[in-house]
């Protein structure tokens, strides 16, 4: 005969109840169990996460893609997620700053100073791509605030003489000039200027990346908190 099961008799009237504990205990084993198993996936799924970026190359005529650096596919790359992420911040901030347009409107939303938890924070907007307040949620606030009362009053005085500015973006070069880590760097930009009044500037700039991922969730925290500029021509 079973124990417990098949020991339902009037000598042993808990035969029963016996055997749904047992059961019930058996149950909340596995389960236990279970839980143990998916906590450790969860730990090992969250351990296992990493940054994986591709490297692409978009033709300037035909504007096709190519990916031309992933792990995947051509070895690792030499570049870290952190380093890439601050070069693009980087890029997009240089060609802003030394932007000055035909339109009056363009220059101004470039140059307008922005409330940074409407327009920087809010998940909806987009700094890059577009012009309003795309140099301010790039900016540190003391680095913006330079640039309005040192720079924009002489773009100002360019704007109203017909002059026309834009960085070449095939000759910006960006390189560290110090380690790059997860919360910053500094670096080094080579980059031209084409102007319609005045013959090509070269300009040799330093800038320091720092990360705030509260305040600049758009790039992943990073963004541009000192800039300093030279002609070299």
């Amino acid at each position: 005969m079973e124990y417990p099961d098949n020991f339902e008799i009037p000598t042993f009237p808990a035969g029963k109840r016996i055997a749904v504990s047992r059961f019930m205990a058996i149950g909340v084993s596995i389960l236990f169990l279970i839980t143990i198993f998916l906590c450790f996936l969860i730990l090992w799924s969250s351990k296992s996460q990493r940054i994986d970026p591709f490297l692409i190359s978009i033709d300037n005529v035909t504007g096709q893609w190519i990916d031309v650096g992933h792990s995947h596919t051509n070895g690792p790359i030499k570049y870290t997620a952190a380093r890439l992420l601050q070069e693009s911040v980087l890029g997009k901030f240089t060609e802003k700053w030394f932007l000055i347009t035909q339109d009056e409107q363009v220059n101004d939303s470039i140059w307008q100073t922005c409330q940074r938890d409407l327009s920087c924070i809010n998940n909806n907007s987009i700094a890059y791509g577009e012009n309003e307040c795309s140099l301010f949620c790039l900016s540190g606030e003391e680095l913006f605030s330079k640039f309005i009362y040192d720079v924009v009053p002489d773009y100002q005085n360019r704007f109203f003489m017909g002059e026309v500015w834009f960085i070449d973006k095939a000759s910006i070069q960006m390189e560290p000039v110090s380690q790059i880590s997860n919360i910053g760097g500094t670096w080094r930009i080579f980059a031209k200027i084409k102007s319609n009044l005045t013959e090509e500037i070269n300009i040799l700039a330093f800038a320091k990346i720092a990360r705030n991922q509260n305040n600049y969730p758009q790039t992943l925290g990073y963004y541009v908190a000192d800039f300093n500029a030279y002609k070299i021509n």
